[in-house]
């Protein structure tokens, strides 16, 4: 297992629209891949990672929730391949970051319940809905792989001031 390096904003992979993956292809790759995604994803207190936020063009994103609100509840792991969201209700104005912008809080409006249809790690295609902070990973990570960051959801009126924070912060990225 490796912790591996995420992307930074900038980096060309972040705005690419990834292709669907064939699973049989990936398959042999997977019980490496998301271990090294995992341990990652853990090590920088993420909650999700999209394949192209350590280098890798695959539509795949590993997601971890944790069980409970309760500090150091153990985690559920979900393994989104070539993800598509099928429904999208109500709206909800809150905080996000990303781990390829570190540092950057913003407030953006993501649905509060989707339903989402992916294929999981061992093959299976699953249909999952979904609320809260799980709702809002599906949109994150599936962003990521449509090439679209948290930013891009940003209100008008605030970009120039994500902008002037992302130059800020810039400095202190590897």
């Amino acid at each position: 297992m490796a912790i591996l390096r995420v992307t930074k904003y900038g980096e060309n992979i972040l705005r690419q629209k990834l292709k669907p993956v064939d699973f049989k292809t990936l398959e042999p790759l997977l019980p490496k891949l998301l271990k090294d995604m995992e341990e990652t994803c853990l090590a920088v207190r993420g909650v999700g990672l999209a394949a192209n936020q350590i280098g890798l063009e695959y539509r795949m994103a590993v997601i971890l929730i944790p069980q409970s609100a309760e500090e150091n509840a153990p985690l559920t792991r979900y393994v989104i391949i070539n993800p598509e969201i099928l429904s999208m209700r109500g709206e909800k104005l809150e905080e996000e970051g990303c781990l390829s912008l570190p540092g950057l809080w913003a407030e953006v409006k993501r649905a509060t319940d989707v339903t989402i249809k992916y294929t999981d790690e061992h093959g299976q295609e699953q249909v999952k809905r979904a609320r809260g902070l799980l709702a809002k990973a599906f949109q994150h990570e599936v962003d990521h792989l449509d090439g679209k960051l948290f930013i891009d959801l940003v209100d008008p009126a605030l970009k120039p001031e994500v902008k002037k924070a992302i130059k800020k912060l810039r400095k202190n990225w590897d």
